[in-house]
Formats: structure tokens, sequence, C-alpha cells
């Protein structure tokens, strides 16, 4: 059985997004058989021998070890080698989507901040998203671009435990860095590409200071955001009047006067500090105006997110690349059990050749997860808190490990130009990798697992031999 069967019924686990709960892992179903094999469990036995590959896994692999681009996992940044290749994997790319097949790890945080940073420096990449909500992670935009903050509040009201690990600091840090001493049209901007709701945005807007917008604006802006709210509580077709489509036409309206109004401030405040105040209100202002423009469309999940995506991208210019970050396969081409499409698929109809999707695996290590226990633990039911897991080694004839066979100890992989050989049709797959995000069990490593497809599903995969868990 493997996990893709299981994950698109997932929905309870609260440390998702409202956008990612068919993404959450419905580990319910598998904690009465982790409870039945704990309880008759052994000391495990010693690790059998690698078998002995196939003719097309050997092929695979010599196809492997000419292609890979390897990188030294452990440098702050890209070599020389390896930002040329990744400037010709990206191509003339407008997004370039990370699935983190695998969440948890201490590596795969420094691969995308080299990745972010080695991109920005070759004149492409001017932004990164992360899977988070929109508005708050604008405030860690600013914080990025020099503003005042504490990091660690910032990226905790990001709502996910994953935000919140020292790897992610250094992420945000480094991007700060970056972005010192340099003009704003060359420095690398921090996004979220999910808008579970505005509430943030607009209370940015309608908390502005007296001293700076007046009593009589504040209040009017206040009455015209209000609509907001009322539509982010309705439940089409349930709620009567609050989820009238009437309700979504009329805040189009007011929020774009409201966004002409804050407009119109920014252009009268002289004060350099109220200025800034306010163009960062104006910002929340637009991204304000696109949530309810998109909300009118009643649009499908993925397809909302892919909006969200492409706003951002707009943001950056016709030739500004996104980077984004999506966890598990949401920046893969492929949709769960026929019914939970992932972002990148509009992505990549939208975008065609102009979007990249990229899988990062690993071989053997410790991811920071929840394990699965035969006694309920501190999240009860069998469900206790994060720890770090040691996860068990590729299944046979997965991906991994032939991945794991190959002579780097980390590398990229371009596998948009297959051989037509039997060791193409091999790495062609389908093929299982694994699969593991909020829930772990090494007595049911193959129900972590789901099948790939290259490149119909990804263009490329960054893989490491060893990792180890992230860091609270």
């Amino acid at each position: 059985m493997h996990f893709l069967s299981l994950s698109s019924r997932a929905s309870a686990l609260p440390s998702r997004s409202r956008a990612r709960d068919l993404r959450v892992p419905i580990f319910l179903a598998l904690f009465g058989a982790a409870a039945v094999i704990g309880c008759h469990s052994a000391p495990p036995p010693p690790p059998p021998p690698p078998r002995v590959l196939g003719d097309s896994e050997t092929g695979a692999l010599r196809w492997v070890d000419a292609h890979a681009l390897a990188f030294n996992i452990d440098d702050s940044v890209a070599s020389a080698s390896e930002r040329a290749g990744l400037v010709s994997l990206a191509g003339n790319a407008r997004v370039f989507g990370f699935s983190e097949l695998n969440e948890g790890s201490h590596q795969f945080p420094y691969i995308v901040r080299r990745t972010v940073l080695a991109l920005a420096e070759g004149g492409r990449a001017r932004g990164l998203a992360i899977q988070a909500p929109m508005p708050e992670a604008m405030e860690i935009d600013r914080y990025v671009r020099g503003g005042s903050g504490d990091p660690v509040r910032l990226l905790r009201t990001l709502g996910n435990w994953r935000w919140e690990t020292r790897e992610m600091r250094a992420l945000v840090e480094a991007m700060r860095e970056w972005n010192h001493g340099k003009p704003a049209a060359q420095q690398v901007g921090f996004y979220g590409f999910e808008i579970p709701t505005a509430e943030h945005a607009v209370h940015v807007i309608t908390t502005l200071p007296d001293s700076v917008v007046g009593a009589p604006l504040k209040a009017w802006l206040t009455r015209q955001y209000s609509c907001v709210a009322i539509n982010e509580g309705a439940h089409w077709g349930l709620e009567g009047r609050t989820a009238d489509s009437a309700y979504w036409n009329a805040c189009g309206p007011a929020t774009t006067k409201a966004l002409d109004s804050v407009t119109a401030l920014r252009r009268r405040v002289s004060s350099p500090a109220a200025a800034a105040e306010v163009a960062f209100a104006e910002d929340m202002a637009k991204l304000v105006q696109h949530h309810v423009r998109v909300g009118l469309r009643h649009l499908k999940r993925e397809e909302l997110n892919a909006e969200h995506v492409l706003y951002l991208a707009d943001q950056l210019g016709p030739d500004g690349m996104l980077v984004l970050w999506g966890g598990d396969v949401e920046m893969g081409r492929l949709t769960l059990e026929k019914t939970t499409v992932q972002t990148a698929v509009p992505l990549g109809e939208r975008l065609g050749d102009r979007y990249r999707a990229v899988a990062f695996t690993f071989g053997t290590g410790v991811l920071r997860t929840r394990p699965l226990a035969s006694r309920s633990g501190a999240g009860g039911g069998g469900a206790p808190g994060l720890a770090d897991v040691p996860i068990q080694p590729p299944l046979q004839n997965s991906f991994e490990e032939v991945f794991d066979r190959a002579a780097p100890a980390a590398y990229w992989l371009d596998m948009r130009s297959l051989p037509k050989d039997a060791a193409g049709v091999w790495l062609g797959g389908p093929r299982t990798m694994r699969f593991i995000t909020e829930y772990y069990s090494a007595a049911l490593a193959e129900s972590f697992t789901t099948p790939v497809e290259f490149p119909k599903y990804f263009d490329a995969v960054v893989f490491a031999k060893h990792v180890t868990p992230a860091r609270q």
C-alpha cells in the first residue's frame, strides 16, 4: 500500500494551513497497525547487504553517475560549477518549484538557500515563496529587505513548525545579508503563496497611526474592509446572504477604492518613516484586492494557489524568477488518486517551459517528524510530538536505491533528456520515492512512498545521500 493512496483523505491535523488540508497525512488509519507491530517488536536485525542490481538499473546508475552535478552540501554558497548548472537547469523559467518530498531535514533549507542566492547572483531569482500565508510572509519580506523585527516571532506567525527552525532563521538572515546595500530591483524578496485569510493584511491597513492616516480616513478604511471578513466567513450556498456573490461583488469596488486612497496617502506623506509604513500598507492593500478578485472566481485550491504564485511573479517583472518551496509533491505536475491536483499542474499549463519542477529526496538518515508509536505520546492516540526519527534505507526498486549508489554525496540531476534505452525507461518510471511529511513509522515504511515519473512530474531531482534532522 502506497502513501499516495492514503494522502487525499487527510484533513484533521491543525498544523497545516487550510490550503494544505488535503496534504495532511491521515495516519489515524495507520495507528492501529503501528500499535500491533510495536507491541511485538524485537531488536531489529542487521541490514542485509545491498542487492545486485539488474541490467536496466545498472545502466540507470551509470547514467546518473555520468550526469550528476555534484556539490558540497556543507558549503554555505554554491560553487561556480553548481551556479552554472543551476542557471542551465533554470533556463528561461519564470517559476522554479521545489517539492520537499521528505520534510524535516537540516539539509534541505540550505539547498534552497544556495539555489536562491546562486540564481540571484546570476541575475535571475528575485524572490522565494514558501507554502505559507501571504500576508504574514510579507512581514518577513520587510525584514529581509532591511526592516526591523524579530525573525523568530515572524516565522512563528506562519503557523507551521517547519518554519520555526534554526535552518529557516539562517535562510532568512542570509537573504537579509544578501539584500544589504543593494537597490530594491536587485534584492530577493520573501513571500508566501497561500491566503487562508487576509485578516492580517486588513489589520495592517486599518491600524495605521491616526497621526499618519487621520481619524476620518482610518474609520472609512475600516468600513471599506469590513466586507473581507464577511466574505471569508461565508460558505457558498450555506449561509444565505453572507454567501451570496453580491457580497464579493461589492467587496471588489470597496477594496479598490481603499487601495486608491492608501496610494494617495503615500504620495502625501513626507516623513520617511511614515512613508515606509504607508508603502507597506499599500502592498497589503494590493494583496487584499488580489484576494478579493480571485475569490470572486470560485477557484479550486490548486488554481487559487497558482493565481497567488503568478501574482507574486508579476511583482518581480517579466525577467525576475520566483523560486517556490512547496511541501510534499505540491510543486510536481501530478494528481493524487485522480482527485488531489497539485499547484504545479495549473502552473505548468499556464507557463509551459517557463516552469521548472524539482524533487528533493535522500538515501539514509534522520528526519525531524512525528513517529507513529505503540502508545499514546504527547499528541495522544499514538501520535507523539516531534522527534528525531531514523528513516529506513531505500526500498528495493525505488529511485532512491539507485540514486544512493551514485558516487557523489550530494548532487543535482537534470532528468529532462533521459536516454532512449532500457536505462532511460527505468529512470522514467513510474517508480516509488519516499513521501514523508508529518508522521513516519519504520514498520510501515512502504506506506510512506508515492509513484513518480520523470520528466512528466519533475524536471530534475536534488539528492543527498545522508540527512540529519532539522533543529528547533
